[in-house]
């Protein structure tokens, strides 16, 4: 029997917790999943129960059995799964998630993949009216070695995903650092092999090369249904974790018609239906050229909420069957800081002894939002409140950065094994 309930899963996330209050206050039943407990999503007043789950991260194969007999024996309408890794995976096995009679709130695997493999996101729009980077995606060394010749330096060496789940159902993550970029045909190699050598992963799945595109990121939002966008907003990144430019820590809004115009036609081209980030960086002249799609619910979620396009809702009603659409009118006036991230930016800078970096951060705990925070549900707050310590002194990762410090490790071991290369060549 449909009760219109819904779980949302990854709720230790800011954009899970997001989900459950945006449901819940509308009197949506909503149950708050999670690896462990308790989550931000689960000490939420909006929730109305909690699911703890194995780890999909110590084996996707356990956690898909566990999922599917707790979907048998409850009575949810819908799942979500906010986060890159968990859409991925609600989206790979998407049915047999249905046959319990459940619905992933996520598009299916074959057009979700066109979008989160970045090569083959590029090829698909090499027709499409909207300015792309120049990309190749070499299988091999000597594929790279054909096009180095041709390439306009910098360039830079991406994984195809930021997420990748093998045959064997264990998971990576794989973040873009300095060390992608190559500035010349010998370092392009170089940069290459390194990774297929020090990310196994990566054999099977090799990353593409893509022209390097200075400016800011800009990210239009959107929930689309058959290619057709149904609301939109669209953001900027003023702070970055890591400051050399990483996730959000402090946005501000944008409204701009050309950047809309041409997220509009990057989704038509997907015939996309449901939730999804279309990110780009506006380079010094102006123009707006695609970084890549997401094609799931972003981190910077409640954002978009507190400003006035209330997504989780909005796709709650489209996967009910009725047809939504926002009116394109949200606030722009408004600075939010996604606390614990903007935390770790003034972290980085007092570890670079940039003690003049307090004034900025001190200003905006008054003209920005906060993220989290909400005084008709404060347990999340006070749950992430009690972590600044550990965050500001670098003690270790907090309710939404496993993964982040998880890839720093491999980011770590990858530039010592670099450094340990760049050395042995170096005549003494």
């Amino acid at each position: 029997m449909a009760t219109g309930s819904a779980l949302v899963l990854t709720t230790q996330k800011q954009s899970g917790l997001a989900i459950v209050r945006s449901l819940g206050r509308r009197g949506v039943p909503v149950v708050a999943g999670g690896p462990s407990a308790p989550t931000l999503g689960m000490l939420s007043r909006f929730s109305d129960g909690r699911y703890v789950h194995p780890d999909p991260e110590a084996g996707a194969q356990r956690f898909l059995d566990d999922l599917l007999a707790y979907l048998d024996d409850a009575d949810h309408d819908y799942v979500f799964g906010p986060t890159d890794w968990m859409t991925s995976l609600l989206a790979k096995h998407r049915t047999e998630i249905a046959a319990t009679g459940t619905r992933p709130a996520v598009e299916d695997w074959a057009t979700f993949e066109q979008v989160f493999d970045k090569g083959q996101l590029f090829e698909r729009l090499t027709d499409v009216d909207v300015p792309c980077p120049e990309t190749h995606a070499p299988e091999t060394v000597d594929d790279v070695d054909s096009v180095a010749p041709e390439l306009s330096y910098p360039v830079v060496v991406k994984p195809r995903s930021k997420t990748y789940w093998d045959e064997e159902g264990q998971y990576a993550t794989y973040l873009v650092d300095d060390r992608n970029y190559a500035a010349s045909p010998a370092e392009l190699r170089d940069t290459f092999e390194s990774l297929l050598r020090e990310e196994p992963k990566l054999q099977e799945w090799p990353p593409i090369v893509q022209e390097y595109v200075p400016g800011e990121t800009t990210t239009t939002v959107v929930l689309a249904d058959d290619g057709e966008v149904r609301a939109h907003f669209q953001e900027r990144r003023l702070r970055t974790v890591p400051p050399s430019g990483g996730s959000s820590a402090l946005l501000g809004v944008v409204d701009d018609r050309r950047m809309y115009r041409y997220a509009e036609r990057v989704i038509a081209a997907f015939d996309w239906t449901g939730p999804a980030q279309v990110e780009f960086m506006e380079r010094p002249d102006g123009e707006y050229v695609l970084i890549e799609v997401n094609g799931r619910y972003w981190g910077s979620l409640p954002f978009a909420i507190n400003c006035g396009v209330d997504f989780p809702w909005l796709h709650y009603r489209q996967l009910r069957g009725e047809s939504v659409r926002h009116d394109g009118d949200y606030r722009t006036d408004v600075i939010q800081r996604r606390t614990r991230q903007d935390l770790e930016w003034l972290g980085h800078q007092l570890a670079e002894r940039n003690y003049r970096a307090l004034g900025p951060f001190l200003a905006d705990i008054v003209r920005a939002d906060h993220t989290f925070v909400s005084l008709r549900d404060p347990l999340p707050t006070l749950w992430v409140l009690r972590q600044v310590p550990g965050t500001l002194l670098g003690a270790g990762p907090g309710t939404d950065d496993t993964e982040a410090a998880e890839s720093d490790e491999r980011r770590t071991r990858r530039s010592a094994a670099r450094d340990e290369r760049k050395n042995a060549r170096e005549p003494s």
